[in-house]
Formats: structure tokens, C-alpha cells, sequence
């Protein structure tokens, strides 16, 4: 698939059941394909998009089932934007930081992996409530790639 057989965004809604998120994995992981993202930049995104979606279910649903999150996919040959719409509880955005990851517990590592795995991330409150995540990777073409 290349760049100019995707057009305008793919919008994908799902409920807030964890277990439809391996579609969510699934689809991230075959767009990031396509697109030629290594395999390394592939796996972030995928787990970047999966904490996203997990802290929607939990922070702005508290666990609660039927309702639904909005993803949307945008693709040029510079980036990939990724946005997860959530209609719940609005998050402060003073309060999405990543932890300290000396603070060893279970769980709260979310944000650090989203922050982590793409090159921008922005948080916005929109006016009709719940919360919107921006996520932005830039694309690098295969060949500029340097060796890990």
C-alpha cells in the first residue's frame, strides 16, 4: 500500500472492551507495515496505541463497558498521526507525566511508553468533554535507517 492509496483518515471506533484491543494491535501493526516503519519503530507504536487505549477504558470510563473510544489514523509521507478520542472523564493535563520508572510498582508506565515510542504526543480537552491524544511518528525512509 502506498501513501497516495490511502485517502483522508481511517476512523475506527471501538467499545471500551479490552478484549476487542488485539483488532486495535492488529490493524496499527499492518498500517505501520505498509507504510514501512522497521520493525522496532512497528512494535512501539503498537504498544503506544494499546496504553492508549487501555487508559481511556480505565481513566476516562473507570472499566465501565458500551461506551467507545474513537481512534483516527492520518498518513503523509512525513508522519504518521495517530489521535484516540475518548468521550468520558476529561484528564488534567498537568497530571499526564509519565512516573519516575525508579518508582517500581505495577502499572502507571503508560505514558512513559507513549512519550517513549513517538515524537510528539499533545493532550487536548475539547469542548464537548473527554480527551484527545495526539500522537505524531515521523516517518524515515527505510533506506536512511541506520543499523541497531
Amino acid at each position: 500500500m502506498t501513501l497516495q492509496q490511502i485517502s483522508g483518515p481511517i476512523i475506527l471506533d471501538i467499545p471500551t472492551d479490552p478484549a476487542v484491543l488485539f483488532l486495535v494491535r492488529g490493524m496499527v501493526e499492518r498500517l505501520a507495515c505498509r507504510l514501512d516503519f522497521p520493525r522496532p519503530e512497528i512494535d512501539q507504536l503498537v504498544l503506544a496505541v494499546d496504553e492508549a487505549c487501555t487508559n481511556a477504558i480505565r481513566h476516562a470510563y473507570n472499566n465501565r463497558p458500551n461506551e467507545r473510544i474513537r481512534l483516527t489514523f492520518n498518513a503523509d509521507p512525513q508522519k504518521l498521526e495517530i489521535f484516540v478520542r475518548d468521550f468520558g472523564i476529561q484528564a488534567d493535563p498537568q497530571r499526564l507525566k509519565p512516573r519516575e520508572l525508579s518508582d517500581v510498582r505495577p502499572g502507571g508506565l503508560g505514558i512513559y511508553f507513549i512519550q517513549t515510542a513517538m515524537d510528539r504526543v499533545e493532550y487536548e480537552i475539547p469542548p464537548d468533554g473527554g480527551t484527545l491524544l495526539k500522537m505524531i511518528k515521523l516517518r524515515t525512509p527505510q533506506g536512511n535507517q541506520q543499523n541497531s
